[in-house]
């Protein structure tokens, strides 16, 4: 039975891990900047693929988009957890349309 059960796991979890988007629209949050090209950001996995899903999911972000605003990136949370000039490029760091994308 635990035979089984391990096959069951070898099989199924690289399919769940093709079952995730490669882009995942984030819903905008607060109030939007002047002169912002849009409040959406997108966020590719496939940009991020050297970490494991469980590196973020569910401890940093929500397996569901969730909108959160720079200030809250600002404090460590969400996009700003490793993209904080140490870990990875600071958000500051970043221009806007690298995560902005037009729609």
């Amino acid at each position: 039975m635990k035979r089984l059960a391990l096959v069951g796991l070898v099989v199924v979890l690289p399919l769940v891990g093709l079952a995730m988007p490669d882009t995942v629209r984030i819903p905008p949050a607060g109030p939007r900047r002047p002169g912002a090209p849009q409040a959406e950001a997108l966020f590719s996995h496939w940009e991020h693929a050297r970490y494991r899903c469980q590196q973020c999911h569910p401890s940093v972000f929500p397996q569901a988009p969730l909108g959160f605003t720079h200030a809250q990136m600002s404090e460590g949370k969400f996009c700003g957890r490793c993209h904080d000039g140490r870990a990875a490029r600071a958000i500051t760091g970043i221009r806007c349309e690298v995560c902005h994308a037009p729609r």
